[in-house]
């Protein structure tokens, strides 16, 4: 549990630290900063094999990267790896290494870019997103790296940067092509339209997934047609059950109401930081994309969590809506300790402080 404990004590460090970040000299938050990544890419790379939910069968992949079903399964970044690796080791840690490296530099690089406080980030990252795609879902991981890395480059227009950065991350996980939405988004202030329809979003997703309208619509689309078709007879045969994501799930309530919270002070967290509008609107796209393919719990899981990341850098904009900012802090602090424990939770099999909610 050595993993564990070690995210418990940087939580708490942070949570220390980002009441005095202003104060700290940059070169003494360079430091912090970078010690934390070093730190963080450790602490995922030894990882016990069996703590997290997806190690086993990375190590399963490893050992058996020749298998026709897993030729099927993965990239072939991951297949390359493998098998360069298997030359000279039979630990899969090498493999970890390799992914805590490019998802934590990728996000440590990228975090600079949103804002000067990039503490603030770390904390929001350290207290789920962390657990997730570096200690569980390590493709997914480089992913959303890739993500946070291209998001900048698309609110300055820089388009084929940021094209170029999530073809990059979707030779790591294919689900990277479900990002490439992202490359026609903009980010001009929020006006009285764009409020509207954000703030409507929601609940008309909530009406798509109650009426299957999603299902509908992606029935009538060839290869996902074909495969929703599959699902359902293997669904009457009993072998199966194709059920649907829990649209009022404590997780999923808690970044409603936070993008609610956020849609509410769109003008002040506009002027606050410089990507905000764009941001606000890819987590309308996760809160959508998870209701609306609900009926598809894969689809609708990934396409959520994936666009759900950019909490990591959104959410600590939330300490400029309360006034002083300490009380904005202990706002942000109140929210990742929720996340926290989700993650500890989901993650590892463990309650944090707060009791299982299901």
């Amino acid at each position: 549990m050595f993993l564990v404990f070690s995210v418990c004590v940087l939580y708490a460090l942070y949570g220390i630290l980002i009441f005095i970040e202003d104060r700290i000299p940059v070169s003494h938050r360079n430091i912090i900063y970078w010690t934390t990544c070093a730190l963080l890419v450790i602490m995922a790379a030894t990882r016990e094999v069996g703590i997290d939910p997806d190690s086993e069968e990375y190590e399963v992949l490893f050992f058996n990267q020749y298998s026709d079903s897993v030729q099927e399964s993965i990239e072939f970044t991951y297949l390359f790896l493998a098998q360069l690796f298997n030359k000279f080791t039979d630990d899969v840690h090498s493999i970890f290494l390799v992914y805590a490296l490019l998802g934590v530099i990728l996000k440590f690089v990228a975090f600079r870019r949103y804002s000067e406080s990039w503490l603030l980030m770390v904390f929001v990252y350290i207290s789920f997103y962390y657990e997730l795609h570096e200690t569980c879902q390590i493709r997914a991981g480089v992913l959303s790296g890739c993500m946070l890395l291209a998001i900048p480059f698309i609110a300055e227009s820089k388009r084929w940067i940021a094209l170029l950065i999530l073809i990059l991350g979707t030779c790591f996980h294919l689900s990277g092509l479900m990002l490439l939405p992202l490359l026609f988004f903009g980010n001009k202030p929020l006006g009285t339209v764009w409020k509207t329809v954000l703030a409507l979003s929601i609940p008309l997703s909530y009406v798509c997934a109650g009426l299957n309208l999603g299902l509908e619509f992606a029935s009538e689309i060839p290869y996902i047609g074909n495969k929703i078709a599959i699902y359902h007879e293997i669904e009457e045969k009993g072998k199966i059950v194709v059920s649907s994501l829990n649209l009022f799930g404590p997780m999923h309530i808690l970044v409603v109401l936070i993008f609610y919270y956020l849609l509410y002070y769109a003008d002040v967290l506009t002027e606050k930081s410089r990507y905000f509008p764009l941001m606000l609107k890819i987590l309308a796209t996760a809160l959508v994309s998870y209701a609306v393919f609900s009926f598809i719990p894969a689809m609708g899981e990934r396409m959520g969590s994936m666009y759900r990341t950019i909490i990591v850098v959104l959410l600590p904009t939330i300490i400029y809506t309360i006034q002083p900012k300490w009380c904005g802090i202990i706002l942000l602090i109140l929210v990742t300790f929720i996340l926290i424990n989700f993650s500890l939770r989901d993650m590892y099999g463990l309650d944090f402080i707060l009791p299982a909610v299901k």
